[in-house]
């Protein structure tokens, strides 16, 4: 089951590392928190032009070999769906560099022409992959219908409490990344305190967030837990350094219990932001 090597198809990223590091919700304290980030030897950094941190993540990375870092961004501006380009721009200075860019959300009206102008992105080379964010199944399939870039990855809530076994399927079976966001479910008792977890924490010697965040690797996923305390953080990528069996993995697999923790895309938008981005997609398709 180990996937060290994920081939990301006709992206110029030729493979992803087995974790990430999420920076949502820290600023200032990511300074201190990304070097130890990456001197445990993680390589991908997740942060958004809507988490107001880029610019932290920025100056943490300054100082480092940062060719050899994978830095991810996202567009999460829908009311500046006209100045794309600009938002892009924005990130990019902020950062220094983007090697991978997302779009955050399947924005009602919206989404399919931001993709394209993601594509644009590619194919001029600013950047090395593009993705997606909380597409479902239905999503995938359009996008994947008119699509001249297809998505390296598709980041969503995905942890042992809600497994989204049928867009994970659909993602696999076509060559799409896996990155689960929330991995530890926001270290919910029902996750963390379960007899499952807790005897697989012993049997291995190691944390209920190494095994949560292994069962990721194993099913082939890319999880990106955020801390801003060093002891997390080095705890957190210790779970590269074992394996579990399938049969553990699938007693793991036994959590499910359908528990959201974060925005269902399907609720996420009001009637009226709908609406507002209706406005936008034609204002785009007219283009003014």
């Amino acid at each position: 089951m180990d996937k060290e090597n994920r081939d990301c198809g006709e992206k110029r990223i030729s493979a992803l590392p087995q974790i990430g590091f999420g920076t949502y919700p820290h600023k200032e304290a990511l300074l201190e928190a990304i070097p130890v980030v990456i001197s445990c030897g993680c390589t991908l950094l997740d942060t958004s032009d809507n988490y107001d941190n880029e610019e932290w993540v920025g100056k943490a990375i300054a100082s480092a070999k940062r060719d050899e870092l994978i830095i991810c961004s996202k567009f999460s501006q829908p009311y500046r769906a006209l100045e794309f380009n600009k938002c892009f721009e924005e990130s990019l200075a902020k950062l220094g560099k983007i090697d991978m860019y997302l779009l955050h959300w399947p924005y009602p009206h919206l989404w399919k022409k931001l993709w394209v102008m993601m594509e644009e992105l590619y194919l001029a080379g600013k950047v090395s992959a593009i993705g997606v964010c909380n597409f479902d199944v239905t999503n995938l399939k359009e996008l994947l219908s008119f699509c001249r870039v297809k998505p390296c990855v598709n980041q969503l809530e995905c942890h042992p409490l809600f497994q989204q076994k049928e867009i994970t399927d659909y993602c696999r079976e076509n060559d799409i990344c896996v990155m689960s966001y929330s991995p530890l479910a926001r270290m919910n008792d029902a996750l963390m305190e379960s007899d499952v977890i807790k005897e697989l924490s012993g049997k291995y010697g190691v944390s209920a967030s190494q095994i949560v965040l292994r069962w990721d690797i194993e099913h082939g996923f890319i999880p990106i837990p955020a801390s801003a305390k060093e002891k997390h953080i080095v705890d957190n990528m210790g779970c590269l350094n074992f394996s579990l069996a399938e049969d553990e993995v699938a007693k793991i697999d036994g959590l499910e219990e359908g528990l959201r923790i974060r925005f269902d895309p399907k609720t996420r938008f009001t009637s009226r932001e709908k609406r507002k981005f209706l406005i936008r997609r034609i204002r785009l398709a007219i283009g003014i």
